[in-house]
């Protein structure tokens, strides 16, 4: 299992990845969704709940 650290790291390089055809553009796309959600998952909102509502304001 990756460290969210890792799945950051890899977000950062997907997001910078330069697809050569319209196939590897929609899995660029697909991956990148498929490693939010996993950050999301791991990430406990309770914990950085003042953080999350301090950026609202």
């Amino acid at each position: 299992m990756k460290t969210v650290r890792e799945l950051f790291a890899e977000l950062d390089y997907w997001k910078e990845y330069k697809p050569n055809s319209t196939m590897s553009n929609i899995a660029k796309v697909n991956h990148i969704g498929r490693v939010k959600n996993e950050i999301k998952q791991r990430i406990d909102v309770e914990e950085y709940r003042e953080y999350i509502l301090s950026k609202e304001a």
